[in-house]
C-alpha cells in the first residue's frame, strides 16, 4: 500500500469524563481499509485524542504503507506531535513520546490539523462507542429484569440448584 490517510478523533463526555476514540483508515482512493471505535476509560479530550492517534498509528504500522497521513481536528495534539508546541503536561508528554516512538516505525508520516467537518468519519466512530455502550447497558437491564421475573416463581431449592449450575459453568 502506497499511501494511507488515518482520521483520528478522541472525545470525552465531560472534560475529564468518559472517553472514546474513533479511527478511520482510507487508502489513496478514499476506500475505507480499517475502522475502530472503542471506549478508552476516563480522560480529557486531549488524552482521548492522543489515544486515538496511538491506535491509528498501530493500524498504520500493521498496514506497512509507504506514507501515512494522520488527520486530526485537535490542533494541540497535532502541533505537539509535530514539535511546534512544547508538551507541558507530564501525562501528555508520556503519550507524545509513545506516539513518536510508534511513528518512527513508519517510513514517512505527517500529522495534519484539519477542520472538524473534514474529520467527521472519525468522530462518528468515536460516538459509535458511546452508542454501543448504551445499547449493551439497555440489553443488560432488559435481561436483568427478565431474569428477576423468572426467578420470582422459583422455590428456594430450585434457586440453589440454579446457582450451583451457573457456578459450574464458570471456567
Amino acid at each position: 500500500m502506497r499511501k494511507i490517510f488515518v482520521n483520528v478523533r478522541g472525545i470525552a463526555r465531560g472534560n475529564p469524563g468518559e472517553a472514546a476514540i474513533g479511527v478511520v483508515v482510507t487508502d489513496d482512493k478514499g476506500q475505507v481499509v480499517e475502522q475502530l471505535s472503542k471506549l478508552v476509560g476516563r480522560g480529557t479530550t486531549d488524552v482521548a485524542e492522543y489515544k486515538a492517534l496511538l491506535e491509528g498509528i498501530r493500524l498504520a504500522v500493521a498496514l506497512s504503507p509507504d506514507e501515512a497521513v494522520f488527520l486530526t481536528d485537535n490542533q494541540l495534539v497535532a502541533n505537539q506531535v509535530n514539535g511546534f508546541y512544547p508538551v507541558r503536561e507530564p501525562h501528555l508528554d508520556l503519550l507524545n513520546h509513545q506516539a513518536l516512538d510508534l511513528l518512527a516505525k513508519l517510513p514517512r508520516w505527517r500529522v495534519n490539523h484539519v477542520e472538524r467537518e473534514i474529520n467527521h468519519p472519525a468522530r462518528r466512530m468515536a460516538e459509535q462507542a458511546f452508542r454501543e455502550r448504551n445499547r449493551l447497558e439497555r440489553e443488560r437491564t432488559d435481561l436483568t429484569r427478565e431474569i428477576h421475573y423468572l426467578l420470582e416463581d422459583l422455590s428456594v431449592e430450585d434457586l440453589r440448584r440454579l446457582v450451583a449450575h451457573v457456578r459450574s459453568l464458570r471456567p
